[in-house]
């Protein structure tokens, strides 16, 4: 898992190692989500999150309904998220999840938790992304301490994407997330090579651009 992230007690998860088990970040995907200015782009993180574990903290419940799935009681949430004004919906019902949710002080609307769960998808009409197979790690705080706790404010370096199905691992960086608006359209037109190319070709250019303002800023 990112080195970064564990040394900084205050973060939340980050994308772990490039394996398709890797737990990502849920509050940075649903930051970016919003940040994203194309459509292109907002379907690109879509389509990469998909299917992959994600980890939210501060998640304030704003609707709570008992329910009976697979045979088991559980909860259909709703719950607002914090840094992206987004919303997201699960129903937990593995049994540990529920019992910490029913343990003393028993979890109400209003309060917070955090949750790991793979997303399903993210509802554009209600601006709401979609959780599945969640888990309630623990009863949380409803925000980030004051100051920088996101992962992209505090460590712009840190891994915020990862792709493993070319012939070689490439990873962006937080601050590079806006390269995934090419996803699609590069890998259309060539495929896994190609994007990998195209990733490691614009994150040289970009290294050596950032090389050169911090040489530049350094003389006096």
């Amino acid at each position: 898992m990112n080195k970064v992230t564990l040394s900084l007690a205050a973060l939340i998860l980050a994308l772990a190692t490039p394996v398709k088990a890797a737990t990502s970040n849920g509050n940075e995907f649903a930051l970016a989500l919003t940040e994203a200015k194309e459509p292109s782009g907002r379907a690109a993180l879509i389509n990469s999150a998909s299917g992959r574990p994600h980890f939210f903290r501060y998640l304030q419940i704003i609707e709570m309904q008992e329910v009976m799935e697979e045979g088991r009681s559980g909860f259909k949430i709703a719950a607002f998220e914090p840094s992206s004004y987004m919303d997201v919906a699960f129903t937990v019902s593995m049994p540990v999840s529920v019992s910490l949710l029913k343990s003393d002080p028993v979890t109400k609307i209003g309060d917070a938790i955090a949750v790991t769960g793979k997303v399903l998808g993210v509802d554009p009409g209600k601006n709401v992304i979609l959780l599945g197979e969640p888990i309630v790690r623990h009863k949380d705080r409803l925000s980030p301490k004051i100051g920088n706790e996101l992962l992209s404010e505090v460590n712009p370096g840190a891994t915020f994407y990862s792709y493993t199905e070319g012939p070689r691992p490439v990873k962006i960086e937080a601050r590079d997330r806006d390269l995934l608006q090419h996803r699609d359209r590069v890998l259309a037109a060539g495929g896994p090579k190609a994007w990998v190319e195209f990733l490691e070709t614009e994150i040289a250019k970009r290294k050596q651009q950032r090389a050169a303002t911090t040489k530049e800023s350094a003389q006096p």
